[in-house]
């Protein structure tokens, strides 16, 4: 089936490459995952037209009314979604609970999906990278990639852009009266108020209100629609998009002094296992950008990870690089909730047909209210070894002087995936622990790429952690109980039995669950440091010429914060550095 140019139909079925025909399957960039991370770059490197580039999406396009409308497209724990979903491996530090792994499948990625946070982090974590080692990571270095690709409606300042086309803004008002109660709770227990979650000279300690990336008419702004819109696919001749498709292998000439990756193999999502792989071969680069689960997992089907894993697995070993898929992290969360009323939670739409049209006929008429999925307007940001025993912080410093290892997202939901009852209201504290030391793997299941890899969170596994989730749940327990004295109807629902180390370390591991965090898998550091490395600081595979790799994978440590804004800074540095490399060779 040769392929038919089509760079803009993104709609239309994937089209392939015959293998016959290697003219036609030959572009400048192949791209190999079209979420979050690929559909930047793709934009990105296109603006030069005389630039070819082939865009790989395992999922489809879904450019429908229910993936644009931010609540009901991030209803991912029901019914159709474009995800893939299984089980992690026992958690072995947490009473062996399996806890489910997300990963999505649609053009844009996780930005489809999310809660739509605009986070970037704090300064003081990317210049303890550039301390760490690695060059051209500092903030300094990375805020024009920040700027380069937002539009921030509701904030301003040097470190804001204004220009870019991805757009966040903030709700115009709290749609909960939650939210003024928690942001009051944390001013009594002394932490500020910030309306800028990302003012580099802002307090680390905070209670910040969120932007979020939202249309003014409130549908989602997934980097799909900000990066790749009709009126780029439309125009750029070069840019070949082919969805629903599936890379089981990177193909590397061995014959060098290194291997060179030189192609992919891929077929399409929905083929049978005995269908012949088609073949696009890229003259300058391949770039990985399937995320931090999927990443390491492409790279050990192609030969790239450990030697005796991938001989276990009867793969053919092109590089010998033990940090693939070695130091996986995520924020675990811990929840604890309160029963409160039913018309101040999301659950009143479930309860309430009444509730639920006139919220939707306000949404589709003025774009407003709760379909535009106001599900976390503050979040509370805190250092541990800052709070005393009565979970107050003790100090306050900036972000350029330090990062937080404590989020508290309190939430107007019931938020442990438990069914609820649908005649009572929930509101949730989300209690995170920022800066994780434990890590799990990313191995593999079997040689098949169809089948999921094999994930072990490794939540607990190192000393530390848990103790400073016991604090978080104390601040989280301590806000709740302020929010109640001053007024608010709050009744305990799921919440720990008592206040010692033991009774939260039992609640903690009852109750753990995951945040789809996924970072630092492919980490960014020296192939041999204590933690291997797998790209330099140029995203370069090590050992390997022209594989690189951006996506939340690269991550030394796991951002303490959301992750989409910083996963498009890494994607829009990558562009640089691919552009700065072929330019100077040309």
């Amino acid at each position: 089936m040769p392929l038919q140019h089509h760079p803009a139909d993104v709609g239309a079925d994937a089209q392939f490459l015959d293998t016959n025909v290697p003219r036609k399957g030959l572009y400048d960039y192949i791209i190999v995952g079209g979420g979050t991370a690929g559909c930047v770059l793709a934009s990105r490197l296109t603006e030069d037209p005389t630039i070819s580039v082939l865009l790989l999406e395992r999922g489809g396009v879904h450019d429908t009314f229910t993936m644009r409308c931010p609540l009901l497209s991030a209803s991912y724990a029901q019914g159709k979604h474009p995800s893939v979903r299984w089980n992690s491996t026992p958690l072995t530090a947490a009473n062996g609970r399996v806890l489910e792994i997300l990963t999505g499948t649609v053009l844009g990625g996780a930005s489809r999906f999310n809660a739509m946070l605009y986070t970037r982090g704090s300064p003081a974590q990317y210049d303890e990278w550039r301390r760490q080692g690695r060059v051209g990571w500092s903030y300094a270095d990375l805020e024009p990639y920040f700027i380069k690709s937002e539009n921030a409606v509701s904030t301003s300042g040097y470190y804001h852009g204004s220009e870019g086309p991805w757009s966040n803004r903030h709700f115009d008002e709290f749609l909960f009266s939650s939210f003024p109660h928690a942001v009051k709770a944390a001013q009594d227990l002394g932490i500020s108020y910030t309306d800028d979650a990302n003012a580099p000279e802002g307090p680390c300690v905070s209670c910040a209100k969120i932007p979020v990336t939202l249309t003014s008419d409130g549908k989602r702004l997934s980097t799909f629609d900000a990066f790749l819109p009709p009126s780029i696919t439309t125009q750029r001749q070069r840019l070949t998009i082919c969805t629903d498709t599936l890379v089981t292998k990177i193909d590397f000439d061995v014959g060098g002094v290194q291997p060179v990756a030189s192609g992919v193999f891929f077929k399409p999502y929905e083929s049978t296992p005995k269908q012949q792989p088609f073949y696009a071969r890229a003259k300058k680069e391949i770039i990985v950008c399937c995320g931090a689960i999927e990443t390491p997992h492409l790279l050990l089907l192609s030969g790239i990870g450990a030697k005796d894993h991938l001989t276990k697995h009867g793969i053919k070993v092109i590089k010998d690089l033990p940090g693939v898929g070695r130091n996986l992290q995520d924020h675990v969360g811990t929840t604890i909730t309160y029963k409160v009323p039913l018309s101040d939670t999301f659950h009143a739409l479930e309860s309430s047909l009444t509730r639920a049209l006139t919220e939707f006929l306000n949404y589709l008429i003025r774009g407003r209210g709760l379909f535009t999925y106001p599900t976390l307007q503050v979040s509370i940001f805190a250092k541990s070894d800052k709070l005393g025993d009565n979970a107050k912080p003790s100090v306050e410093e900036t972000n350029r002087e330090t990062f937080p290892d404590i989020e508290i997202m309190p939430i107007p939901h019931e938020c442990t995936y438990v069914a609820s009852q649908t005649s009572q209201g929930f509101f949730s504290f989300i209690c995170v622990p920022l800066q994780p030391k434990s890590s799990g793997t990313v191995e593999l299941f079997s040689h098949n790429p169809r089948a999921n890899p094999k994930v072990d969170l490794g939540f607990f596994t190192r000393e530390g952690d848990i103790e400073v989730v016991r604090k978080a749940v104390r601040l989280a327990m301590a806000l709740g109980e302020r929010m109640r004295t001053n007024g608010y109807q709050m009744e305990n629902h799921l919440i720990p039995a008592g206040d010692s180390d033991e009774q939260l370390d039992v609640f903690i591991r009852q109750n753990v669950r995951t945040t789809y965090h996924y970072a630092s898998s492919c980490r960014m550091a020296q192939e041999h440091d204590t933690v291997p490395g797998v790209v330099d600081d140029e995203l370069r595979v090590h050992g390997v010429s022209r594989l690189r790799i951006a996506d939340a994978s690269i991550f030394p440590d796991v951002v303490a914060t959301h992750l989409q804004a910083p996963v498009v800074m890494v994607a829009e540095k990558c562009a640089d550095m691919l552009k700065k490399t072929w330019s100077a060779t040309n």
